[in-house]
């Protein structure tokens, strides 16, 4: 066999279209880094040619919002924002998580899960046309990951808006805060405030109040997972939180899942497929989405699956 890499590609990609047979090009997604346009300008939309005399069709440049970096805010009503020109057709986003309305594209940023980039597309009325653009909401994510803690992987830091290249705002100047209680952190009274016993600390979470890093092993030993965790233990927790950002530490908040192993052969296999499936939602610049509907990964990429793996106590 002269080349049997090649054949194998070929043998793939056949797989994939015989076991897709509504797949066309309407199915498959431009790259998400190439092609993908967030200019409200609409000029210059016909067709060009190629030096071979190909035709190319533009890129669909038909949606927009004021801005691609949203930020919580400290209103009594919901903060929503509009598409900057209004049009007929059909609006969704990937990944779940925004809370966007189908028929004009209004998204409600309140309501939405924070702390992730969006690809939103529109497809306009009586075309099979797809406009992308992105945004993210500004916020803090945790990475789903089994934790080995024979390995020395201790520490679940917390990721800022999506891109781990990002510093946690207020660190140095103490004035984020993690595990948010009661009080009156703004000067706007209570009402914003989370309610009583709702603190994670409380419940044995070893997290720094300052840059909202997670100690795993101090938290078995704490009773995250009660004071003799069993194999396959496993719990939810909401942490509140406040960044010093432009959001004017508006209340944040992000529900995070738990789970306990003795050894990393016992974790299950559909615990492993949740774990890929958030993993792949994270910003990744070299990393396009052009075949993303085969892939599917466009599932809700939360809560995070924090899976601690052995003890050392």
């Amino acid at each position: 066999m002269k080349n049997p890499l090649k054949i194998l590609f070929l043998l793939l990609t056949a797989w994939v279209f015989a076991c897709n047979p509504n797949l066309d090009n309407d199915d498959i997604l431009p790259d998400d880094n190439n092609n993908a346009i967030n200019s409200q300008s609409t000029n210059d939309q016909g067709s060009t040619q190629t030096g071979n005399g190909s035709t190319i069709k533009p890129a669909c440049n038909l949606i927009a919002y004021s801005d691609t970096l949203f930020f919580l805010e400290n209103l009594k009503d919901d903060l929503k924002v509009k598409p900057l020109v209004k049009r007929d057709g059909e609006y969704g986003a990937y990944p779940e998580g925004l809370e966007i309305n189908e028929s004009h594209g209004e998204i409600n940023i309140t309501k939405s899960e924070s702390g992730l980039r969006y690809t939103v597309f529109f497809i306009p009325k009586n075309t099979k046309d797809t406009c992308f653009t992105h945004l993210t909401i500004s916020g803090v994510d945790y990475l789903s990951k089994i934790y080995l803690l024979d390995k020395n992987e201790k520490i679940a830091a917390p990721i800022y808006n999506n891109n781990p290249a990002f510093a946690i705002p207020g660190v140095n100047t103490r004035t984020t805060e993690f595990d948010d209680d009661d009080d009156d952190d703004n000067g706007n009274g209570t009402l914003d405030e989370p309610l009583p016993g709702q603190q994670v600390i409380a419940q044995g979470l070893d997290i720094s109040k300052i840059d909202g890093k997670i100690v795993l092993d101090n938290s078995l030993r704490k009773g995250l997972l009660g004071t003799n965790p069993k194999n396959g233990s496993t719990k939810k927790l909401k942490l509140f939180y406040r960044l010093d950002d432009k959001s004017g530490k508006a209340l944040n908040r992000i529900e995070l899942e738990f789970h306990y192993f003795e050894k990393e052969s016992d974790v299950p296999k559909s615990l492993k497929d949740k774990i890929i499936e958030n993993q792949n939602s994270y910003y990744n610049p070299n990393f396009g989405l052009k075949y993303a509907r085969i892939f599917r990964i466009f599932r809700k990429p939360r809560p995070p699956q924090i899976v601690i793996v052995g003890r050392n106590y």
